[in-house]
């Protein structure tokens, strides 16, 4: 199973579950269980100039990356001054609020996992009374998060062609970079940042998790569950467990986007190529 889409900002709209607790917020879902989707739940959030978000947690894990505007995010006992290409995960029952601190709007990619309940069903957000204390916005500073789950990353990080970039077996041209998993401190998502560059791509396989895909620039020849999609910037795609996937970079840029995964991977054979699984059958077989 498979999901192919765009994002559309007529789609964005104020979420029911913080009527009464944010101002000049909205959300457009992407992927959610009206898409196939079973564990991940992928979000463009807008904050409009002044627009705030009361403190609040989840029962589920949230990662999100930030891709324009300027926001003051209050997590960890700190205040933090976010810009593009800062990113961070709450885990499971982390307080935090959210102030447009900019001239323009915020925007952000944002991934849950466990997928949120949809409006109606049981509650998975939750608004304490108590007010959180707001301190003196700091710009992020990796060195010193005080436990918070921050970080940043963006293309001007991307290091030349070379042995330092191929980060797949087999997969020349492709940089992949991990911003939260296991390691960074979460539990039950990955996000990453990916560049795939011209006549570069991933042979067709499959995987035991769902990922998602929000297109950043360049154009990719995708082939999910044997359907050929050219994806370009504003795209999304999702491939559900089990879903035999491919990308091929057959522009003359670079590639780059945003992809999820969820749940967390197996330790051992995330990865499940259809070529290395049917050359191990020839051999066994002859």
């Amino acid at each position: 199973m498979h999901y192919y889409g765009r994002t559309d900002d007529s789609a964005l709209t104020a979420p029911g579950v913080y009527a009464n607790h944010s101002q000049g917020y909205t959300q457009a879902s992407l992927i959610d269980h009206t898409t196939g989707s079973v564990h991940t739940g992928l979000s463009m959030n807008v904050l409009a100039p002044g627009g705030t978000i009361a403190p609040h947690l989840h029962s589920y894990e949230k990662g999100f990356y930030i891709l324009e505007g300027e926001a003051v995010l209050n997590v960890a006992d700190r205040s933090w001054r976010l810009r593009p290409g800062d990113f961070g995960a709450f885990k499971v029952g982390t307080l935090h609020s959210w102030r447009n601190a900019g001239q323009g709007p915020v925007r952000w990619l944002q991934v849950s996992a466990p997928q949120p309940k949809p409006l109606g069903a049981e509650r998975d957000t939750f608004f304490p009374k108590e007010k959180q204390s707001e301190f003196e916005p700091k710009l992020l500073d990796e060195s010193d998060l005080n436990g918070a789950l921050l970080g940043h990353f963006d293309a001007s990080q991307i290091p030349e062609p070379g042995p330092a970039r191929d980060a797949l077996p087999g997969a020349k041209g492709v940089f992949l970079k991990w911003l939260i998993d296991e390691k960074f401190g979460s539990r039950h998502h990955r996000l990453l940042f990916i560049e795939y560059l011209p006549g570069s791509n991933i042979g067709l396989h499959d995987h035991t998790f769902e990922e998602s895909y929000l297109l950043l620039s360049g154009e990719v020849e995708a082939i999910l569950d044997g359907k050929r999609y050219m994806a370009r910037p504003g795209d999304v795609l999702w491939t559900g467990v089990g879903c035999v996937h491919a990308f091929s970079n057959v522009g003359s840029t670079p590639v780059r986007w945003l992809e999820t995964f969820a749940p967390q991977p197996p330790a051992e054979n995330a990865f499940r190529f259809k070529q290395e699984w049917e050359q191990r059958a020839r051999e066994l077989e002859e």
